[in-house]
């Protein structure tokens, strides 16, 4: 039997469970107010490498004011706007 791949479709996993995505260390893609001090929505969660850079993009594109995090549990790994940009 092959290794799964990260994009295979039954090793990838998704939630719309924060505590469930920390537990599994998923990747986080959050929506921010526009002043950053709370968090709006979660708004993918998931085991999917590709799946997470692709999602800010489209998000990006719709909506251009947008406030985004990339996490993994504590780890910030990108954010939008870029923190000079803001």
């Amino acid at each position: 039997m092959p290794d799964p791949k990260p994009n295979d479709v039954d090793f990838h996993e998704e939630t719309d469970s924060p505590s469930y995505a920390d537990d599994r260390n998923f990747y986080k893609v959050e929506k921010w107010t526009r002043d950053w001090t709370k968090l709006d929505s979660l708004l993918y969660a998931g085991n999917g490498v590709f799946e997470y850079r692709a999602r800010p993009s489209k998000d990006i594109k719709h909506r251009p004011r947008i406030r985004l995090t990339i996490r993994q549990r504590t780890r910030v790994l990108d954010e939008w706007p870029p923190p000079g940009r803001r």
